[in-house]
Formats: C-alpha cells, sequence, structure tokens
C-alpha cells in the first residue's frame, strides 16, 4: 500500500485574463472587474489529496492520511476520493474547523496569485496518525509539511521512522515553502528515515541557502540524503545521488493553469518506483503524469490512467 501523508483543499482556479484587477472600493469600476475567458475551475486541491487521487488513479492502493471539515467542502472532496478508490481509514473530519480553499488566480503569463484558507488543515496533528498505516505502508510520501504545522515539533520524524522502521520507501516534498516555513534545520534530523527528497527550485534553494542546485543537491547528500529529486515542469527532472546525477526531459502542454503539477508528478515517481521502473525511467514517467494532468485542464481531476502514461512513455507499444 501506498501512504500518503498531507493536506486536502478545495481549489478555485480562476484563469483567462491578462492581468489582475486593481482594489477599488466595494463597487465594480473599469479598473476592479476583469473579465475571464476560461471559466472558474473547482477541483481537488492539496497536496495529500492530490497526490493520492493520481496514484489510485493509476491503479495505486492509495491511502490517504489528511483532514477536512465536515461541511459541504468536505462533502465535495472526500466524494471525489472516495468515487477514484483512495482509501480513507486514516482520513479526519472535523466539525472543529472548515474545509481549506484556496483561491488561484493565473494571469495569461502563468503569474499566480493564491488565497488560501487553511482550515482543518490546522487542527490535524500526531494524534490522528493511524499507527497501522504506517507501520504497514510499502512507500509513504510527506508532503507539504509546511501546511501542517501542528506536526513540527516531532510529528515528521515519527511518521517518516515509524514507516521507514518497518521497511518502507520513504519520500518527502518539502514544498511549498510558505509560512512557518519549512527549514534546513527542521529537514536535516529526517535525512536518516528518508529514500528521496523532493523540491523544485525555489524550494530546494530557499530551504539550503545555496546558490545552485547542484549546491543544493550535494549539501544534503552529504548530510545523508540519499537521492534529491528536482522537479524543473517543462524541462523536466534531476535527480542526485552520491556521486551520480540524472536527468529526464519534460513535455511540452498548453494549459490554463499550473496547479496540481508538481503533485502528480510525485504520483507518477512513487507509482513508477513501487512498479520497480529505475529512476531514470521513474523520472520520465513522473513527468509524463505532471504533463497529462495539465493537458486535461481539469486539474487533477483530469488525472490519467496507467495505461494513457504508458502511451506517452513507452510510444507504440
Amino acid at each position: 500500500m501506498l501512504v500518503v501523508v498531507g493536506t486536502t483543499t478545495v481549489d478555485l482556479l480562476v484563469s483567462g485574463f491578462d492581468a489582475p484587477p486593481a482594489a477599488e472600493g466595494d463597487e465594480f469600476t473599469a479598473s476592479s472587474l476583469v473579465f475571464c475567458e476560461q471559466p472558474l475551475l473547482v477541483t481537488l486541491g492539496g497536496n495529500g489529496a492530490n497526490s493520492a487521487y493520481v496514484l489510485a488513479t493509476l491503479g495505486a492502493d492509495a491511502h490517504l492520511m489528511s483532514a477536512c471539515g465536515t461541511d459541504p467542502m468536505g462533502e465535495m472532496v472526500t466524494g471525489w476520493l472516495r468515487e477514484r478508490g483512495v482509501k480513507l481509514n486514516g482520513f479526519l473530519r472535523t466539525p472543529e474547523a472548515a474545509t481549506a480553499t484556496t483561491t488561484a488566480l493565473t494571469d495569461q503569463a502563468f503569474n499566480r496569485v493564491s488565497y488560501h484558507h487553511a482550515g482543518a488543515s490546522h487542527v490535524y496533528q500526531q494524534a490522528h496518525i493511524v499507527p497501522w498505516m504506517l507501520q504497514a505502508a510499502d512507500m509513504l510520501l510527506l508532503t507539504g509539511p509546511s501546511l501542517l504545522p501542528r506536526f513540527h515539533n516531532g510529528g515528521f520524524e515519527h511518521i517518516l521512522s515509524t514507516a521507514h522502521n518497518h521497511r518502507a520507501v520513504t519520500a518527502i516534498d518539502i514544498g511549498p515553502l510558505v509560512e512557518p516555513i519549512f527549514t534546513l534545520d527542521m529537514l536535516l534530523p529526517l535525512l536518516p528515515h528518508l529514500d528521496y527528497v523532493i523540491a523544485n527550485q525555489y524550494e530546494l534553494l530557499t530551504c539550503t541557502g545555496a546558490d545552485t542546485v547542484e549546491a543544493a543537491a550535494a549539501q544534503l547528500l552529504q548530510a545523508g540524503a540519499r537521492c534529491v529529486v528536482l522537479k524543473q515542469g517543462a524541462p523536466g527532472a534531476l535527480a542526485f545521488k552520491p556521486g551520480r546525477m540524472i536527468q529526464s526531459v519534460g513535455h511540452q502542454v498548453d494549459a490554463p493553469a499550473t496547479v496540481g503539477a508538481g503533485d502528480s508528478f510525485n504520483a507518477g515517481l512513487l507509482f513508477a518506483l513501487y512498479n520497480d521502473l529505475p529512476l531514470d525511467e521513474a523520472l520520465h514517467y513522473a513527468n509524463a503524469t505532471a504533463a497529462l494532468v495539465l493537458q486535461s485542464g481539469r486539474g487533477v481531476l483530469g488525472a490519467p490512467t496507467r495505461e494513457a502514461v504508458n502511451r506517452l512513455v513507452w510510444p507504440g507499444m
């Protein structure tokens, strides 16, 4: 079984405009109202829910440990997850807070502004983690640690060490780097329990303080990281292991927004590794998974099947 620990949100995606409006009082004005060529897209969000949903669509036995409210938004996200086959044995429905939401405004140049209500993500804590799921996991992905502040005092180490001690392959995606920042001091104690550290360029450089991704990866490898995976979007991905760097090219796609691409990459990567693909092919598989999600125009609700990804990775087979 593949276990994902992370956030669950409803994403409201606004796109199809040249520039965001200017705030100007509480009335519609020529400068405060922007007409969008694209309709509002309501889709599944959250680093944990996204990855689990894509994993389940690929055919994995995906289990999600996360939280949402008991409100209508919570009904919506749990409905999407159950319909896709994500197991929710470790999923918390709480009346203490609303389901988290992110409203993202993305212009034609892919500049994004996001408004986030943390909701149930800030209620979720170590006491809600189901021990047997950590012990039974074949693979475990911890993602979005900055968005789970109540785990910052030993909770992440407990999750990863428990899973790793029971022979799970473990991975962390350190993004997004938002307040409270997930720092290098917080990452270093986790490295003995991790097989993969995943980040994009901004996250990797910000976390380590290095000037280049090569220097950042070398710093983490020297500190004990087994493998550092760098997500680069359309250009592809890099993986750094001691004495070795692996590069995989990406895919150019037209998409109204890039939300969910990184989480889809993570799902594709873990799914490929779980199915015994070597790391170079797993990176290619991850790139293809993310590209197909973006191409769908539906966020992760447009996640591809295993057969669809296989056709892109191995055309003609």
